[in-house]
């Protein structure tokens, strides 16, 4: 996010201001290097922990990442 390769989409009509205020503090701690999105607890979609509480990925194991976080359904076929 920091470079601008990623950002997040448009907030529709419907959220509410508190909400998009909450996402966009966020959004700066993740550029800022305050909060780092692949640190656990992460779960896969069958609730197994693939990264444990207070650990990061590093860059190798998030470029060998083969599963889905929980919540997301599908198969990587």
């Amino acid at each position: 996010m920091s470079d601008g390769v990623v950002d997040l989409a448009p907030f529709g009509a419907m959220v509410p201001e508190e909400v998009k205020e909450l996402v966009e503090a966020e959004k700066q701690k993740i550029i800022s290097g305050e909060k780092d999105v692949f640190t656990g607890p992460i779960k896969d979609q069958n609730g197994a922990v693939r990264v444990p509480e207070g650990t990061a990925m590093t860059d190798a194991e998030m470029l060998d990442f083969d599963w889905f976080v929980e919540g997301v359904e599908g198969t990587i076929e």
